[in-house]
């Protein structure tokens, strides 16, 4: 029992007693049981307050700097922010000399660290200009702040990693010959070691930060397969993107022994699968991969993925989800692929793709009313949403089909909300009619059969009266 139930506890164990739940004796042992109510360390709420107000603190010291920053000269410049270096330097030692890993401690100063690391490097890149190399300065920062993480086990230092590198995957000042895909890819590989010891010293699923690490690093390896098709075969980012979405979101609804990766799996598969949607949608996607040419190779990688990914939906299949409608969205992907190259005009294609995303939200939706399941419910509407919201950004539309389009998904929205409430009325409304009904069958009762059938010690006193009536008998 933590904290917050041993504290309510004590609370409650008073009112119990006056009320006749309980008796002293109870109430005593009761106390004894759960004792004392331990000391608690700082909450996140706390820690974030505090953290908070330092930030303005420092935010605020940040902004009495910067009236000043350009009054010093560059050198003046390059010696503040080593001295921000050391300090940064400095709060690193004294962390690793005495916070304990995985702390509260050691989560602070490991964003103190990261934070104080970032501001001087882009410090010195604007003091000494070198060009718009951005990638080569988040690399900078992502590789010093790499030891602290793993020496620390800083949960939220690696998510802030992982959210550098998906960053990084989608910047444009990365792309050149020795800080490209293989270097994500690298840092990646970095970071397997520091999830597979904190996956294996929490196996109970006692730590609230390896979720929110799970998150990251799963949505940094789709950046990183986003980044090595759109630099050299942009044109294949639609099909592999979907054939990785459907893999994850089937490993995710599979895979019950380890819950930890399956949420995760689940959720960053689907909004993967709303990519690919929106993407699918646009006339132009199917252009572009009507004028582009695909070596024999790609080909046959294109035919294995599919082979390994009808693989997992068919277990899909097997055990009758319904979320194998949406996750077979690549075979509908590579049917678009063999129509757009043998000369299908690109709205053709689109429309028998918009076509498959309609049957299959509607089904989606069909049975989640049928098994009262709103998981499904909600990822019919927002693949609807994804759909139709995507005709805000094609240029293929006119404003007069836009509008249409969003008058249709408005009604639509609509219509299922005021279904989900008008059911949610009716099990009300049962549930509600129930109850009064048991409270006309209590008040019809005479008092004296109300005490009987509520009355506990009832059955024993019976029992007791029968037994000491056949002793005297005997």
């Amino acid at each position: 029992m933590n904290v917050k139930h041993i504290r309510w506890l004590h609370e409650e164990l008073a009112q119990w007693k006056a009320d006749g739940l309980i008796t002293e004796e109870q109430s005593q042992q009761l106390q004894l049981k759960y004792g004392y109510i331990p000391k608690e360390g700082p909450s996140w709420t706390r820690l974030i307050t505090v953290l908070g107000g330092a930030m303005l603190i420092v935010l605020g010291i940040i902004l009495l700097f910067a009236g000043y920053w350009y009054g010093f000269s560059p050198n003046g410049r390059f010696d503040w922010s080593l001295a921000m270096l050391l300090l940064s330097m400095v709060v690193a030692a004294f962390g690793v000399w005495k916070a304990k890993p995985a702390s509260v401690a050691a989560e602070v100063i490991t964003l103190i660290y990261m934070g104080v690391l970032t501001t001087a490097t882009f410090l010195v890149a604007d003091t000494y200009y070198t060009g718009e190399h951005i990638g080569l300065y988040v690399l900078i920062i992502l590789c010093c702040s790499l030891p602290i993480i793993y020496i620390l086990n800083s949960g939220v230092g690696m998510i802030f990693y992982l959210i550098g590198v998906l960053g990084w995957s989608f910047s444009n000042h990365a792309l050149n010959a020795w800080v490209g895909p293989l270097a994500v890819g690298g840092l990646l590989v970095l970071a397997v070691p520091y999830f597979l010891r904190r996956f294996e010293q929490n196996q109970t699923n006692t730590d609230p930060l390896l979720m929110w690490v799970a998150w990251a690093f799963i949505g940094a390896i789709f950046g990183e397969v986003f980044f090595i098709l759109s630099t050299y075969e942009p044109q294949m980012n639609l099909f592999f993107i979907s054939v990785l979405a459907a893999v994850t979101y089937a490993l995710g609804t599979l895979e019950k022994r380890i819950a930890l990766l399956a949420l995760p799996c689940k959720g960053v598969g689907a909004i993967a699968m709303l990519y690919t949607i929106v993407e699918g949608t646009y006339i132009g996607t199917w252009i572009r991969i009507a004028d582009s040419t695909m070596a024999w190779w790609i080909w046959v990688l294109m035919v294995c993925s599919l082979f390994f990914a009808g693989t997992l939906l068919r277990r899909l299949l097997v055990g009758r989800r319904i979320e194998a409608c949406i996750g077979f969205i690549p075979f509908t992907v590579f049917g678009g692929y063999i129509l757009a190259v043998s000369g299908a005009t690109p709205i053709v294609t689109s429309i028998l793709f918009n076509a498959y995303i309609l049957i299959a939200a509607l089904g989606t939706f069909i049975r989640g009313t049928m098994v009262k399941k709103m998981s499904l419910l909600n990822g019919a509407v927002v693949t609807l949403i994804a759909m139709f919201g995507a005709r805000f950004f094609d240029p293929s539309f006119t404003f007069i089909e836009r509008g249409v389009s969003f008058l249709v998904l408005g009604l639509i929205v609509l219509g299922i909300n005021a279904l989900y409430l008008w059911r949610k009325g009716q099990q009300r409304s049962a549930v509600n009619q129930r109850i009064r009904q048991v409270q006309r069958q209590v008040e019809a009762l005479p008092t004296s059969d109300m005490d009987a059938e509520f009355s506990p010690e009832t059955p024993t006193s019976t029992v007791d009266t029968e037994e000491v009536t056949r002793k005297e008998d005997l």
